[in-house]
């Protein structure tokens, strides 16, 4: 039995799998293995992944019909027969270093969870990187159950810098078995916030490392509408507000509700923008943003006087007389502002081995 087992999700990852799939064959800790879950590829991909398993007896493959990289990564789960689980998307990759720090780390402090950083890349060459240094991992550390609840857990109810993906970390395998009761509630958007926000709660400790071992590629796919957008964000909030209620005092909840409204107001400036994603007319967008502002998870954070100083007053106001037109026009010069920076990312993400 390895020590680690590597899950990658696989759908239409065309040649970008190679590399991902390279980096993990080329690491200095050699006792892994790697679960290559199909999700339903079109393009080929389900062909690398059965010459990938014919090439080294360390990789395993398991097919399935389009469900989702969550399922994908539950499915790898259930797969999985390390004591500890890694997960790599199949368009990103690692150093070579990357599972004999994770593994050290683990071992020697016994941590659920290790915890370290990622450097976001544009396109296959790497070239263009963007480090964002988070202020939690700054200094190796490791957090008990009430540090956690402190201090890591808050970052998923704020919005803070954290990296909240599956990125980077290392987990227990027992502990994963034990999810996925929060990230069944969302579609899409928040997956892997919700199922680390589950993982932090119950983790008995966490080792946050100061590295950078993953290289996350950015820009890789062309922006899209995403209907399950909005329901995502609703029920994300109200996950956030069970945890918090359920985990803090009275006295704490008021800061970590105002996070979390901040958060969902945001989120919705976003559901309006991606409007101009999809083929719907300008009535259908209408109607939908109609749809936004009359949810009442959306009026009660619209009404939070603290939470509703964080924004424009017009932005506000918009939402709490559903004033679709003033919102529509926001969404549609936020889609034309952004148009520049799309063409840039998708010219570079293009550039490949």
């Amino acid at each position: 039995m390895s020590k680690i087992s590597v899950i990658v999700p696989v759908h239409n990852a065309g040649s970008k799998l190679r590399r991902c799939i390279r980096s993990i064959r080329a690491q200095s800790f050699s006792d892994w293995s790697l679960i290559l879950i199909d999700d339903g590829s079109t393009d080929g991909s389900y062909e690398r992944c059965k010459s990938y398993q014919a090439k080294d007896g360390r990789i395993q493959m398991h097919s399935q019909q389009r469900m989702g990289s969550m399922a994908a990564r539950k499915k790898g789960i259930e797969l999985a027969a390390s004591p500890y689980v890694a997960f790599l998307d199949s368009d990103d990759w690692i150093g070579e270093h990357a599972l004999r720090r994770l593994y050290e780390t683990a071992v020697r402090s016994g941590a659920d969870i290790v915890v370290s950083e990622m450097t976001r890349v544009a396109g296959s060459f790497g070239l263009l990187r963007k480090v964002s240094p988070s202020p939690y991992c700054q200094a190796e550390r490791v957090l008990a159950e009430p540090e956690i609840r402190s201090e890591l857990v808050p970052a998923f109810l704020h919005g803070h810098p954290f990296p909240v993906q599956f990125h980077g970390k290392l987990y227990k395998r027992e502990l994963l078995r034990e999810g996925g009761s929060y990230s069944s509630r969302v579609r899409f958007f928040g997956d892997d916030l919700f199922f680390n926000l589950e993982m932090f709660l119950k983790a008995g400790s966490i080792h946050l490392l100061p590295e950078r071992h993953y290289y996350y590629r950015i820009g890789g796919a062309t922006s899209r509408y995403m209907p399950h957008l909005f329901e995502d964000m609703v029920n994300g909030y109200r996950i956030q507000k069970e945890v918090i209620e359920a985990y803090y005092r009275q006295e704490d909840q008021i800061s970590h509700l105002f996070g979390a409204r901040v958060m969902l107001l945001n989120t919705l400036m976003t559901c309006v923008h991606y409007l101009f994603f999809s083929s719907l007319s300008k009535e259908e967008r209408h109607r939908t943003i109609k749809r936004y502002c009359n949810q009442l998870e959306v009026l009660d954070c619209a009404n939070d006087e603290k939470a509703a100083g964080s924004f424009c007053p017009d932005f506000i106001r918009s939402i709490l007389q559903a004033d679709c037109e003033s919102l529509y026009r926001l969404g549609k010069t936020n889609y034309f502002k952004a148009v520049p920076r799309r063409l840039i990312m998708k010219a570079v993400a293009s550039l490949s081995f």
